[in-house]
C-alpha cells in the first residue's frame, strides 16, 4: 500500500511541467500572473510572442475553478509587461498576444487574462468590438481574482 501511494506521488510530481520556483538566468525575477477561467493544457514552460521564445513558465495554482500560472519573460521583452498583454493556450504551449494598441505597465504582481483556446480569445475580442477592449480585459481579471481567491 505504502509503495502503490509513494509511486503514484512520485508519477504525480514528475508529470507537473514548468513548476520550478528557481529563478531563470537573463530573466526578471517579478512574475507576472496568468488568469484562466478552468484547467489550461498547458504542456511546455516556454513562452511564445511571435514565433520566438520569450520566457519560462515558473508555477500554477488553481483554487476555485480558477487557474493562475506565474510566468517570467527574457528581459529584452519587459516591454510588453502591460495591461494589453494576454496568454492564450495553443497547442500545449502558452502564446502572448497585445489584444489592443495601447496598455499601461502592469503594476508588480499584476496578472493578465488567459484564454484557455484560441477560439474563446477570439470569442472574447469578438464580444467587445465596440467596448473598450482593455477595460473588459481588466474586469475580466478582477472577476478571476476576487472568485479565485489566489489575489497577492
Amino acid at each position: 500500500m505504502k509503495k502503490t501511494v509513494f509511486l503514484i506521488l512520485m508519477a504525480l510530481i514528475a508529470g507537473l511541467p514548468g513548476c520550478s520556483e528557481q529563478p531563470f538566468r537573463n530573466k526578471t525575477t517579478s512574475g507576472v500572473g496568468v488568469l484562466f477561467d478552468g484547467e489550461p493544457q498547458v504542456f511546455d514552460s516556454s513562452l511564445v510572442f511571435m514565433g520566438g521564445v520569450v520566457g519560462q513558465i515558473l508555477s500554477r495554482e488553481r483554487l476555485n475553478g480558477v487557474t493562475r500560472i506565474s510566468i517570467v519573460l527574457d528581459d529584452q521583452y519587459d516591454h510588453l509587461k502591460k495591461t494589453n498583454l494576454t496568454a492564450v493556450v495553443k497547442n500545449g504551449r502558452l502564446h502572448l498576444k497585445v489584444i489592443s494598441g495601447h496598455g499601461d505597465p502592469l503594476p508588480p504582481g499584476g496578472c493578465i487574462n488567459g484564454f484557455l483556446n484560441p477560439t474563446s480569445y477570439r470569442l472574447f475580442r469578438f464580444s467587445h468590438v465596440i467596448d473598450n477592449v482593455n477595460m473588459s480585459a481588466d474586469r475580466r481579471v478582477q472577476r478571476l481574482l476576487s472568485r479565485s481567491g489566489l489575489a497577492r
